[in-house]
């Protein structure tokens, strides 16, 4: 059975959709909300699962055997998810000793106030190729270049419909990013830019829907994304009443192969709206590179 509820339908845009009185009060009335519920909220007795996944990848160089991508998405930083929460995330992902942190978006939830804190939060993140991401709905809601200025402070490099080429000796892997489906622009050809066909890339996206998007023919081998939040929480018979997904379950959550592409779908670290995480716990994944 499908969700009761999913997201309407939407394609990529060319320009970025600045957030209007109707969102901003959108924004007041869901703050409202949270610091009605954020009391109830019992993330002392939540525990962060850490998914280990190993991904093939063709054309992958011995040099990037065994490469190491933790990916965390969807912190909301708010009223109902505390920052303790999120310092324990990010010691977490620091303890994988991954080679790259990826971070996938939403960084807060609906109140430009928590921005800020953000750098402390994400600062002490450490990684031998350093730590990148994207920004997500969320993030545009409030104010996109707040929380950019923030996750700068923090030592995040946002790769906004760009390419990162990471090198072993005379090895190269692509990590690209692209803007978020609901609220920003998305050029793919931008952000495989200067690639070369035979390299291997993986693709940064905080809504998964840009998967089914992708055009034809340009490559893509991995894209991580998160925003569904895997379901957040699962009803009897019914699981997750509303996926913020136009495909319904399609994309809800873990690997996904379409043909030679894959996807891999975090449930995220945080919540939205609620503090309820039931029977779907929050994730940190550690993804393997493998050659394939």
């Amino acid at each position: 059975m499908g969700p009761l509820f999913r997201a309407p339908h939407r394609g990529p845009r060319d320009t970025p959709l600045v957030p209007g009185v109707p969102r901003r009060a959108k924004n007041a009335l869901e703050n409202l909300l949270e610091a009605a519920v954020a009391p109830f909220g019992s993330w002392q007795r939540t525990r962060l699962v850490v998914e280990r996944v190993g991904i093939a990848l063709e054309d992958l160089a011995p040099a990037f055997a065994g490469y190491r991508i933790a990916f965390l998405t969807d912190l909301h930083n708010s009223r109902i998810v505390p920052r303790w929460w999120l310092e324990r995330a990010v010691a977490a992902a620091n303890r994988l000793e991954a080679d790259l942190i990826a971070l996938g978006g939403d960084f807060v939830d609906d109140d430009e106030a928590y921005a800020p804190s953000l750098a402390e939060i994400l600062r002490p993140l450490r990684a031998r190729d350093g730590v990148v991401g994207v920004l997500g709905n969320h993030d545009h809601y409030v104010d996109a270049a707040a929380v950019r200025a923030a996750i700068r402070a923090g030592g995040v490099r946002e790769l906004h419909n760009e390419p990162l080429p990471l090198r072993r000796g005379g090895a190269q892997l692509v990590v690209a990013g692209v803007g978020d489906l609901e609220r920003d622009a998305i050029d793919f050809a931008r952000a495989l830019a200067g690639v070369p066909e035979e390299v291997p890339r993986v693709v940064l996206s905080h809504d998964p829907d840009v998967f089914a998007f992708w055009p034809d023919g340009l490559r893509l081998d991995l894209m991580l994304a998160g925003h569904t939040h895997g379901g957040q929480a699962y009803l009897p018979v019914l699981g997750p009443p509303f996926v913020p997904s136009q495909f319904g379950f399609r994309y809800l959550k873990g690997l996904i192969r379409e043909g030679r592409r894959q996807l891999y779908v975090s449930r995220g670290v945080g919540a939205g709206g609620l503090p309820i995480r039931w029977r779907c716990p929050p994730e940190l994944t550690l993804i393997e590179l493998r050659r394939g």
